[in-house]
């Protein structure tokens, strides 16, 4: 005889005018069949399904409110980077660990009191082998933990357990992989490259200026004849630098054919027009032609790609972007430049100017803050123009 329908377990009804029965799994929406000959074992699969859903049920309940590494992290970059000392570089690569941090140990909702210092460590041994990368990633999990334990959200913090790795280039595996960029390759990358990437990588070349502060160079810095940087590597550290590079007629020419890019009115030598004028993608750019240090990357490392000798390289062996600087130097010391002059266009520290930066801002500064460069040759002649 068969049973009145409010005698069937949860999720288990009769299979209309079949006379079997179905068993529905309100997760998938997926149904099973049973003919009316096995009705035990259709009571019994709809029976294990009820109790497997009031486990999770219950587990639901026990984790409501219990806190999960993605809300925390949401949290952090709310109401943690944006106080951090860094520059907005830094602050935006700080973001970009951040949501991968996200994506990858706080996947499925983990809840920060399930993931220990092991998981923690096994995550870093894979994202990062070598020990420079490895650091800063440990330092962005220290800082996420730091703040987890200061708002009572975890009893420790699991990432400050893991000891930071020496970056001696004793260890083979810190040592650079990345081959140098020699003139050759840096004229064969800036043939493959459009107008702006050319005129930033002969900027950086004869400055000796990283991505960064090319990319922020205003018409407005050039002035009485020198062209004036502060090299903001890490915002509120003694490590900034000041520097007035003097211009020659190239470094002028470089202002002029930033005009003559795209016709377009920029502050920025360096600049162009978004491919999507929204507001999302231009609302936290200090002008609507900025460009960011993500896309100038990119210009570069698909120019690079094009070059047959360098596309033959695994990948993190490549030259990058930076490696300009490195070219620059030693071409600026083959030709007669001062070292201290070369030590000032690479880095130089000056805490007593840093305070006055940090305390007034740039107008507060005077000529005598900057210290003075000239770039001694000509890009022109290592391009055979």
């Amino acid at each position: 005889m068969r049973p009145k329908n409010n005698d069937l377990p949860t999720y288990m009804w009769p299979d209309g005018d079949r006379g079997g029965w179905v068993v529905v799994n309100p997760l998938t929406g997926k149904k099973k069949r049973f003919p009316a000959e096995r009705e035990t074992e259709a009571r019994d699969t709809a029976q294990l399904l009820n109790e497997y859903l009031e486990k999770r049920r219950q587990r639901e309940l026990l984790d409501a409110g219990r806190p999960k590494l993605n809300e925390i992290i949401d949290r952090v970059i709310k109401e943690v980077v944006p106080l951090q000392p860094w520059s907005e570089s830094t602050r935006t690569t700080a973001i970009q660990r951040l949501n991968r941090i996200k994506r990858e140990l706080g996947k499925h909702d983990s809840l920060i009191e399930d993931i220990n210092v092991v998981a923690i460590g096994e995550w870093l041994d894979k994202t990062a082998p070598r020990a420079d990368p490895y650091n800063k990633w440990r330092d962005i999990l220290v800082l996420l933990w730091g703040f987890a334990v200061a708002k009572g959200l975890t009893p420790s913090n699991e990432a400050e357990k893991i000891q930071p790795r020496s970056t001696s280039r004793k260890i083979e595996s810190n040592r650079k992989r990345r081959q140098p960029l020699d003139i050759e390759g840096f004229r064969d990358i800036h043939a493959q490259a459009d107008p702006l990437l050319q005129l930033a990588m002969e900027i950086s070349l004869v400055t000796l200026l990283a991505n960064n502060e090319v990319r922020n160079i205003q018409h407005t810095d050039f002035r009485d004849g020198w062209l004036y940087v502060i090299r903001d590597k890490t915002s509120g550290d003694s490590d900034m630098a000041f520097i007035r590079i003097r211009v020659t007629s190239e470094i002028e020419s470089f202002k002029a054919r930033a005009v003559k890019l795209d016709n377009i009115a920029s502050p920025y030598l360096i600049h162009r027009r978004p491919d999507r004028m929204q507001r999302r993608w231009i609302e936290d750019k200090p002008h609507w032609t900025w460009v960011t240090g993500k896309y100038l990357t990119r210009l570069f490392d698909e120019a690079r790609d094009k070059v047959s000798r360098f596309k033959a390289l695994p990948t993190r062996e490549r030259p990058v972007y930076h490696e300009i600087r490195g070219l620059g130097s030693r071409l600026a010391k083959d030709r007669g430049m001062k070292k201290d002059d070369i030590r000032a266009l690479m880095a130089h520290g000056d805490e007593k100017t840093t305070e006055i930066y940090l305390e007034g801002g740039r107008e507060a500064l005077t000529d005598e803050n900057f210290v003075r460069v000239s770039a001694p040759f000509s890009v022109r002649e290592l391009l055979g123009r």
